[in-house]
């Protein structure tokens, strides 16, 4: 066999495979770019809707009160003194079913304004919620309440506590602490709950 005879029948084979990786490379890609829109949004596991592009932080401009909160299906568990709570008028603890789930707990704290609620609402939230949260009312700013924001993991001697409130939300003049087992899980719990209060349906 001369060399003309055995180059173009190689070639050609070399062509033909080379355009089925092409063929295989575009249909991946077609497929994730088909697929990425779906795969961030919707509801989880749990049965609650996916924060999206949920702001954790937003004013309405409408004071609310802790009437408009129970108007939204919350239940009024407990209530707390302010002292030592800088600028807030009031807070709760207490607890709302999200859709699919059972009770879960949300600490309401309510503030004269907006404004308010951010600049003197923020660090005692900050110290209330997530990883690092203060759970010994030695040690916390606001010592009222404390018990109530952390959960036993694991029972009997060994177990250990945690944080309730993994993260917290601020609505107009409302500082909304949210239960959770991480930052995300509970704002994926708080997302209805302020929809509701929003007034835009769950």
């Amino acid at each position: 066999m001369n060399g003309a005879g055995f180059w173009p029948t190689n070639l050609s084979r070399m062509n033909s495979s080379k355009n089925r990786s092409t063929n295989i490379l575009f249909l991946l890609v077609l497929f994730f770019v088909v697929a990425a829109p779906f795969s961030g949004c919707g509801s989880n596991s749990e049965g609650v809707s996916d924060t999206g592009s949920f702001e954790k932080i937003s004013d309405t401009d409408l004071i609310l009160e802790i009437e408009d909160v129970e108007s939204i299906g919350w239940k009024r568990g407990k209530e707390y003194n302010v002292e030592g709570l800088t600028g807030a008028k009031t807070a709760f603890l207490g607890f709302w079913s999200p859709p699919g789930l059972t009770s879960v707990n949300y600490e309401i704290r309510i503030y004269p304004s907006h404004q308010t609620a951010v600049e003197m609402g923020t660090p005692f939230a900050e110290e209330s919620t997530g990883e690092d949260a203060v759970l010994d009312a030695d040690d916390a700013m606001w010592p009222e309440g404390v018990r109530d924001r952390r959960v036993v993991v694991g029972g009997g001697s060994r177990g250990s506590q945690n944080p309730l409130y993994f993260d917290y939300v601020i609505l107009n003049n409302l500082v909304i602490l949210c239960e959770g087992r991480t930052s995300e899980h509970a704002m994926e719990r708080c997302l209805p709950f302020v929809t509701l209060l929003r007034g835009e349906g769950a």
